[in-house]
């Protein structure tokens, strides 16, 4: 009877030793690795969301910006450290779904614990505001009368190299493809004239005052209420891109809850949403729970679609 007391209270002591530790999370900084640099897509939707969830959590998240490799390094660094909640990661669909099944690295499917998704914008076909190209038309008329259009984007893998290859797999046309890093460089490069189009998150024309031809979605936007989809223009190419965070695989569940809860809290933050809204996100929250079982589905598409235009996935 003795022993059964104190092995009672042994228990007890465990338990709300553990629970006094879970209730002191955090305690210290939260990183949030941003795999992409100062102006990309990543950053800017990244940076709203780190501000709305330190006022949610009261506590102190640090956006690190780790550039290159398609964002593959940042996520990769999030991947291999300690699961306990301290450094997690901001990242968009192919970083996380396309580039695993590309090649091998230091991460894939099973590396990750989904913990929200916050934005989920179609991406947009767009040129140069002084284009001479005023439709999708005239700019495959183009291609097929042997000009060389040169579109940009991120590292091959990227959501704008996809876009960009299943939108020249569905003409049957050839497009140069030019790496330029994240929307910002990518922008750059359209607006100085040495690219052609880029096919990023459709809030990239607004944020560089592009010119927007189509939308790769079944559905037009409210973000660009006179801009054609390729459903329209009769090609079934509906490609978006997505943010979400995610935390090393062997988080504690209270640790995931905790961020999960207080995702969906920031994203109802007036500040993130007029944030989100000024640059042309569309919001889209997922708890962990529904997060998890969309990304999954989502890691299966890339790997489905990648050979379907003309890229091979790692075997």
């Amino acid at each position: 009877m003795k022993i059964s007391r104190i092995l009672s209270g042994a228990a007890l002591i465990a338990a709300t030793a553990g629970t006094a530790a879970l209730a002191e999370y955090p305690e210290k900084p939260i990183e949030v690795i941003v795999p992409f640099g100062a102006g990309s897509n990543s950053d800017t939707s990244g940076r709203l969301l780190i501000n709305a969830m330190r006022k949610a959590m009261d506590a102190d998240l640090v956006p690190i910006n780790v550039n290159g490799a398609g964002g593959t390094i940042g996520i990769a660094q999030m991947a291999r450290s300690k699961p306990d909640g301290y450094r997690i990661g901001y990242a968009p669909i192919a970083t996380v779904t396309v580039q695993p099944n590309l090649r091998t690295l230091p991460y894939d499917e099973t590396s990750l614990a989904p913990v929200c998704m916050v934005a989920d914008n179609p991406t947009a076909i767009s040129v140069a505001p002084d284009s001479p190209y005023n439709s999708l038309q005239e700019l495959i008329d183009a291609a097929r009368a042997g000009e060389q259009i040169i579109a940009v984007g991120g590292a091959p893998g990227s959501m704008p190299h996809i876009t960009q290859a299943a939108l020249a797999n569905a003409y049957g046309v050839t497009f140069t493809y030019l790496p330029a890093g994240g929307g910002g460089k990518a922008a750059t490069a359209l607006l100085g004239g040495e690219a052609t189009l880029a096919a990023d998150a459709a809030a990239m024309v607004s944020q560089y005052d592009l010119k927007a031809l189509a939308i790769a979605s079944a559905e037009r936007t409210d973000m660009l209420p006179d801009v054609p989809t390729l459903a329209e223009l009769g090609h079934d190419v509906s490609l978006s891109v997505w943010f979400g965070l995610f935390a090393p695989k062997d988080t504690p569940v209270e640790v995931l809850d905790q961020l999960s809860s207080a995702c969906g809290r920031a994203v109802e933050d007036p500040d993130f949403v007029k944030g989100m809204t000024a640059a042309n996100y569309t919001l889209r929250y997922l708890d962990r729970a529904t997060f998890a079982d969309f990304y999954e589905q989502e890691y299966a598409r890339s790997r489905e679609l990648l050979p379907t235009i003309g890229v091979k996935a790692k075997d």
